[in-house]
C-alpha cells in the first residue's frame, strides 16, 4: 500500500503531509516524520549541494519498513512511501506522474509559495491519484481534467 507523500521546503518545513492509510493515528505519523528526518539527515549529500543530482533524479531510504523514494524538485522535497507490492521502482514511476501533475497544477513554479497558491489543487490531484492506499489513477491529461471540473451551481 501507499503510506505517505510528504512535501517539505528547503528549510525541511513540512508543507504538505498526506497520509494514505486513515488507521494511522496522529502519533503514529508524528513518530514516522521524526524518523524519516532523522534518516534524511544522516545521509550526506540527499539535498545539500546537490552536486551531480540532478532535479529529476530520485534518492531510495527506508524508514519503518516503508521504501521512500526522495526527489527534489525546484524548492520542494518530496518524499513518497509505500510497502508491500509499492516497491522503489513503482513508487519511482508514481513520482514521475506527481511530477508532472505538481508542474502543472503550479504553473511550472515549483516553489513554496506557489505550492500554498495552490494547495487545494495538489490536494485533490492527490485524491484523484491515490485511493484508499492504492494508486488509482497514473494519467496525467485525466488528473488535470478532473481537477478542472467545477460543482453545477445552486439555485
Amino acid at each position: 500500500m501507499l503510506h505517505s507523500l510528504i512535501c517539505c521546503n528547503e528549510a525541511n518545513y513540512v508543507l504538505l503531509s498526506r497520509y494514505f492509510q486513515p488507521e494511522l493515528t496522529l502519533e503514529a505519523r508524528r513518530t514516522y516524520e521524526t524518523q524519516l528526518a532523522e534518516i534524511c539527515q544522516q545521509i550526506p549529500g540527499l539535498w545539500g549541494d546537490r552536486h551531480g543530482v540532478k532535479d529529476s533524479e530520485s534518492q531510495l531510504l527506508v524508514c519503518e519498513s516503508q521504501f521512500v523514494v526522495a526527489r527534489q524538485i525546484g524548492e520542494l522535497r518530496l518524499m513518497l512511501s509505500g510497502n508491500e507490492e509499492y516497491d522503489e521502482l513503482i513508487l519511482d514511476e508514481i513520482m514521475v506522474v506527481l511530477q508532472a501533475v505538481l508542474t502543472t497544477q503550479l504553473d511550472k513554479k515549483l516553489t513554496e509559495s506557489s505550492l500554498l497558491a495552490n494547495y487545494a489543487k495538489v490536494v485533490v490531484a492527490l485524491d484523484e491519484m491515490v485511493q484508499q492506499g492504492h494508486l488509482e489513477n497514473a494519467d496525467e491529461s485525466s488528473i488535470d481534467q478532473m481537477i478542472k471540473l467545477k460543482p453545477y451551481p445552486s439555485k
